[in-house]
């Protein structure tokens, strides 16, 4: 009977659990390729494929990241937050007025993960294409 009650015990703590609201394991970098982008063409969005892409987001857990478009790097921290349901990031950089970065701002970026897990930029709000990126 003391057997029973104990294995009842532990199934219940076991049980009881939600194992899907455990944080992500975050000792190992993440790599975001890019997977496609969106643009409004004339009131119609239009999604394009890219395959081998050469535009990856690096991140370490230390909070780094290296952005990387071809030959071409940039650096800084990130910021992880959720609200609205959303897991999202702010990439902040050490330099302003680059090229490479795709924001409405001019020294970071913000991104969310999307239904389909995908990395997902925000600069379509100011007329650039909406970014997308699967992790590798």
């Amino acid at each position: 009977m003391k057997n029973l009650s104990i294995f009842s015990l532990l199934a219940i703590i076991a049980f009881s659990c939600n194992f899907s609201e455990l944080p992500e394991y975050k000792d190992e970098n993440q790599k975001w390729a890019l997977a496609g982008y969106q643009v409004d063409l004339e009131g119609h969005l239009e999604y394009t494929s890219i395959q081998d892409s050469a535009y990856v987001y690096t991140m370490m857990p230390d909070g780094t990241f290296t952005k990387t478009v071809g030959e071409y790097e940039l650096s800084g921290t990130y910021e992880e937050s959720f609200s609205d349901g959303l897991t999202k990031y702010r990439f902040q950089y050490g330099t302003q007025q680059s090229l490479l970065i795709h924001s409405c701002s001019s020294d970071f970026e913000d991104y969310f993960i999307n239904s389909k897990g995908q990395l997902t930029g925000t600069w379509d709000s100011c007329d650039g294409p909406k970014l997308y990126f699967d992790k590798e």
